[in-house]
Formats: C-alpha cells, structure tokens, sequence
C-alpha cells in the first residue's frame, strides 16, 4: 500500500511490568481499590470533585451498564461483580485470572492487565509530557475504551485533560455492511491488491472524509477510485509529455 510504518509498534504482553507499575500509581492516587486479587477503578471517588469528569466524550453513556459489560469483555464476571466492586460502573484495571487464562505475577496475585489500561500504560512510556496533541481510534471505542483511557490517565497523572484532540475514525463497510469477522465478511488488503492497485485503493480512502464510514464495492465504490486514479494518471503524463 505504500503506506509508511509508524515510529513505534507495540505488543501489550511487553509491557506488563509497566502497566503494573501504573495502575499501582492510579491506587496510590485514590482513584482505584483492590478487590479478591483484582483491581477496580473508583469511578465514584473520581467524580468525587470540580477537577475530574468521567465520561468524557459520552457523557450520556456512563451510566449504560450493558456498554461497560461489553467494554469489559470476558473480564466480566457477573457473580463476582456484586460483591467485588463497590458500585456497578468501576471498571477492571487489573482482572484476576480465571483457570485457563494468561497469568501474570502482581502485587495482587496472579491475574491479567483490564482491556482498556494497557494503552494508558503503553502511551505513557512514548509520551513523557502531557497532555498529548491528537488520539485516534475508531467510532465503537469512544465508549467505553477511550473515555476509561482518559479517565484512567488522568488518575495517575492527576490532571484535568490528558488528550487535546480525541478524533473517531467511522467504520469500514463491505458492501453497504459493517466488517466484521463474526459476519465473515471481512476482507484483507493483500486479497484487494489481487484486484486493484495500491493507488487504486489510497483513493478510495482519499475519497471518504476520515469521520465517515466507508464502503468497499467492487460495483460502487471501487470504479469510482479507479476513474479518479486514472484521471490523476493521465494528467501527470500529459505533464510529463509537455516539460519534455
């Protein structure tokens, strides 16, 4: 695709002593409890005040009980929740494991890093100085992933805004239906480039605004990036044929 690689690639599994590290600062700060081996972010003890505001960029939703389950993933855990947490709307920042799941040695015993905590810790290793310029991910994750982001970094920085800009990307559409594996109709670029080439395929990215969703046709989309690529081709040959 011809797309550059970015500065710095991470793994969460290599940095697990840091997202210790940090969510033992977060409990030092008072912003988070252990609980049987698990830690919970204080979502209540955080609010508790003029200088931090949970929920950032879905105000609406921080009290929708079924989006923190589905933000949390298999870390749910039902029975445990009622007498783990102090309320229903803490999140995990460090999960016990269960029989059969990764371990990893912590203060707390042995368990795994909560989904959302990794990439505060991850991004506190890059980014010395805070806040941070821009933040991108996809639409799905402004809740509860990336609202527990900024919660959970302004905990341990004890700061009132961690990200200047927070932008969304919109979701890719195959043929008029959202990607996704569990609907297995995802596609992959090395498939796409049997059928078209990289420039090819940049258009069509560059022809959709970053906050939209796009949609991958063969029938609809598609020819309209091939005609754009061509159009480009040409008048860069009519170029060339004209300074020679």
């Amino acid at each position: 695709m011809n797309v550059e690689l970015p500065d710095v690639i991470t793994r969460v599994s290599e940095f697990v002593p840091e997202i210790i590290s940090f969510t033992e600062k977060i409990i030092s700060n008072g912003f988070a409890y252990v609980s049987n081996g698990s830690v919970y972010f204080d979502v209540a003890k955080f609010n508790d005040g003029d200088k931090h505001k949970y929920a950032k960029l879905e105000p609406t939703s921080a009290t929708d009980v079924e989006k923190l389950k589905e933000g949390e993933g298999v870390l749910t855990d039902t029975d445990a929740e009622a007498t783990e947490k102090k309320n229903k709307f803490d999140f995990a920042l460090w999960k016990k494991s269960k029989p059969g799941e990764p371990i990893w040695q912590s203060p707390w015993g042995e368990g795994r890093p909560g989904w959302h905590i990794e990439c505060s810790a991850m991004a506190a290793e890059f980014f010395k100085e805070f806040p941070i310029d821009i933040h991108s991910g996809g639409i799905d994750l402004r809740f509860p992933h990336h609202d527990n982001e900024i919660a959970q970094s302004e905990a341990y920085y004890d700061c009132d805004n961690w990200i200047n800009y927070f932008i969304h990307t919109g979701h890719l559409h195959i043929d008029g239906r959202k990607m996704s594996k569990s609907l297995k109709n995802f596609i992959t670029i090395r498939h796409i480039l049997t059928l078209y080439n990289a420039r090819q395929i940049r258009f069509l990215f560059l022809l959709h605004n970053w906050e939209s969703l796009m949609n991958y046709s063969t029938e609809k989309s598609m020819p309209e990036a091939v005609a754009t690529e061509k159009k480009f081709y040409e008048f860069f040959k009519n170029v060339k044929a004209v300074m020679r």
